[in-house]
């Protein structure tokens, strides 16, 4: 059940990312796919190095070490588009600044502070890095239109969930059913993003708009129609 709910936000990751390049999202957006998909790689591999190592051994610390290290510069790209709509408005631009400001502040209290384990160190300048992420991603997305605003909307969600649910949970320590709401809450975020990327369901099954129906089909399909309208 635990491998489950960490696999649960992979896994909807995946089918967005399968419906981006099935709308053709993946080459025309490709600075954020790239990224995406390294992320993708990066909770798997993760994931997997948890089978083999204890989260407070050495070996796993310093696996997460080296893959948070390789996957949040494949950000930058993404990150610059963004940031060049942010920079259109000066209240975006200044509450980027902040979150950024606050971060560092926070990285480096979690690195000075002796009474943090290195794996906790680690974790809380990776959630601080998310944070930072996900904020530029969110803001931005209040000044874009189209594509933009659901990827760039969607990614900082999840992100900005990613970054200070781990912190919080971390800090506040609560009851299981806190962790189970900050795993779902990144789910609807990539759940939300293939859904309203491209067409939705009700297009891609409509066989008449496809053009592959047959003209004896039809009854049929008309039938199918009025069953999906009263159901």
């Amino acid at each position: 059940m635990r491998y489950a709910l960490h696999l649960l936000p992979s896994g909807l990751l995946l089918i967005a990312l399968l419906r981006m390049t099935f709308v053709g999202l993946a080459i025309e957006r490709r600075a954020v796919f790239g990224f995406l998909l390294a992320w993708l790689t990066y909770s798997l591999l993760l994931l997997f190095c948890a089978q083999i190592w204890p989260a407070d051994s050495p070996e796993y610390l310093r696996a997460f070490v080296i893959a948070s290290a390789s996957v949040w510069p494949l950000a930058g790209p993404a990150l610059h588009q963004a940031a060049g709509r942010l920079a259109q408005s000066a209240w975006h631009s200044a509450a980027a600044l902040a979150v950024v400001a606050l971060s560092i502040a926070g990285a480096r209290y979690a690195m000075v502070n002796s009474s943090f384990a290195g794996a906790a160190k680690a974790l809380a300048v990776n959630c601080f890095v998310a944070a930072i992420v996900g904020a530029v991603f969110a803001l931005a997305a209040g000044r874009a239109e189209g594509p933009d605003r659901v990827l760039w909307g969607c990614a900082g969600a999840f992100f900005l969930t990613y970054g200070y649910g781990y912190l919080l949970t971390g800090i506040l320590r609560p009851r299981s059913w806190a962790y189970l709401a900050f795993v779902f809450a990144g789910s609807a975020a990539w759940f939300a993003l293939a859904w309203f990327i491209g067409p939705h369901p009700d297009v891609l099954f409509n066989l008449e708009k496809l053009g592959i129906i047959w003209p004896a089909w039809r009854p049929a399909s008309a039938f199918v129609q009025r069953l999906r309208r009263a159901l």
